[in-house]
């Protein structure tokens, strides 16, 4: 049962009282004659105040492009869009004819950085960076 600290809390809650949200949540199963004593506290506070307040967790969440090669690029535009890319997400594959096609190898390490559009005029020679659906 709520007790108010103060008259002025007893006069402000008089009408509305702070009771849980969900009256079948089972805290302690009790045998007959038991009880539990117990006072709780509620403070309210922000993380400027104390790191307590702060709502933070070890969860963290990264958007993950799709990298689409829409036309093949090969030979020594191959080899530029690798060059290219300063986190390695581009490679080469030979083909069986002595020939060389960039692949998509390593699309986790893309940061988005939009190098290969750019330096390589990605979107004419048929490369798409999209956000994942």
């Amino acid at each position: 049962k709520w007790q108010p600290w103060s008259e002025a809390q007893a006069l402000q809650f008089k009408d509305d009282p702070p009771i849980p949200v969900e009256p079948d949540i089972l805290i302690a199963q009790l045998r007959s004659g038991q009880e539990i004593e117990c006072e709780c506290y509620c403070e309210k506070g922000v993380g400027k105040e104390h790191a307590k307040w702060s709502p933070v967790c070890t969860a963290h969440y990264r958007l993950q492009p799709v990298i689409t090669l829409t036309k093949d690029i090969t030979g020594d535009d191959a080899e530029r869009l690798k060059a290219v890319c300063p986190m390695g997400v581009f490679d080469i594959e030979d083909l069986p004819k002595g020939g060389k096609k960039a692949i998509v190898a390593h699309p986790r390490k893309c940061t988005t950085c939009r190098e290969c559009l750019e330096s390589f005029n990605g979107e004419e020679q048929g490369l798409v960076l999209a956000k994942h659906k």
